[in-house]
């Protein structure tokens, strides 16, 4: 099933063309058509029973049903450029936490900044234990970064929340950075 789950991903935020998803510019597909292209373009038997399970038991709240569940999406992380994802504007916390890895790390004091990437933005979370599951995921040494997100809303930045609660901005400067987080 966490194969599976990462296929959906790969097509609700990244290829939905490799199934015949109509996208619309939220992210948002029928359910229907998933299924089926899941089972034209791939080896996995998927159907709504299972669909609901994937989505109930994903413990980062990646995917939204509408409120017929007719349609599908993921909340955030989209890399499709005519998706923008539908966030909540408004103050941030005092601190909020990015989880990457040691080797990212370099790059992002090179440049000078934490930058979105091919996606739409840098992805925050509220609490550490949340960053730490971003951060531990891609097997390398992890660490999470502690933004002050009240500071970077007060000189101009704007920020954004997803429905399962994901901060969005579109980079951080390497100035907010108030902490590297090398242990839990």
């Amino acid at each position: 099933m966490d194969e599976l789950s990462k296929f959906l991903c790969l097509l609700l935020r990244h290829q939905p063309e490799k199934a015949g998803l109509d996208m619309d510019g939220h992210g948002w597909v029928s359910v229907e058509q998933l299924i089926s292209g899941v089972k034209k373009c791939s080896r996995y038997k998927l159907d709504r029973e299972l669909l609901e399970r994937i989505v109930a038991e994903d413990k980062k709240g990646r995917y939204l049903f509408d409120e017929k569940h007719e349609k599908i999406k993921c909340c955030q992380g989209h890399s499709v450029p005519w998706v923008e994802p539908e966030l909540v504007y408004c103050e941030p916390p005092e601190f909020l936490y990015h989880g990457t890895t040691t080797k990212a790390l370099e790059a992002i004091e090179a440049s000078g900044a934490i930058s979105r990437m091919k996606r739409h933005a840098v992805h925050m979370q509220a609490e550490e234990a949340k960053a730490w599951q971003s951060a531990e995921r891609w097997h390398k040494t992890p660490v999470v970064l502690k933004i002050s997100a009240s500071e970077m809303a007060k000189d101009g930045y704007s920020f954004g929340v997803t429905e399962n609660e994901v901060w969005c901005t579109e980079e951080v400067p390497v100035k907010y950075i108030s902490d590297r987080l090398y242990t839990k």
